[in-house]
């Protein structure tokens, strides 16, 4: 009987610290995730995917910039289709409507990726970039 009582005593002590075991490995990244704002950087810079000009359209509270591409027509920049973020870099802000132009050799290249839901709940994920040397 006494065995049988230990046996069951340990089961549970096993059991608790798997389950809290467990539960400290899914918390830890589950913060991991929460704690970049839904950016992931690469480890090196990646393509070049503009050489156009930026128009920001949202600053997030973080001072990030979500963008869209600027294409040349007739007689005005049309917006391309291509969204993208700019990171607050070297405490340089970021405002609404601001025109972020890319140099003469230069481009904006990819250094990541940016997930974010809108206000429609529609999930999004559009490249994270920085103007660099092509």
């Amino acid at each position: 009987m006494k065995n049988n009582i230990f046996t069951f005593v340990s089961g549970v002590v096993v059991g608790a610290f798997i389950m809290l075991l467990v539960g400290g490995v899914v918390s830890s990244n589950s913060k991991e995730y929460s704690d970049n704002n839904g950016i992931e950087l690469f480890e090196k810079e990646g393509d070049c995917v503009s050489e156009n000009s930026f128009k920001v359209f949202q600053v997030l509270d973080s001072g990030d910039a979500l963008a869209n591409e600027m294409g040349q027509g007739f007689e005005a920049d049309i917006p391309t289709g291509l969204t993208v973020l700019f990171l607050k870099e070297n405490g340089r802000s970021h405002y609404d409507d601001q025109l972020i132009r890319v140099p003469s050799g230069k481009c904006a290249k990819q250094i990541g990726t940016f997930r974010y839901s809108t206000k429609s709940d529609i999930e999004k994920t559009v490249p994270v970039v920085r103007i660099s040397n092509k």
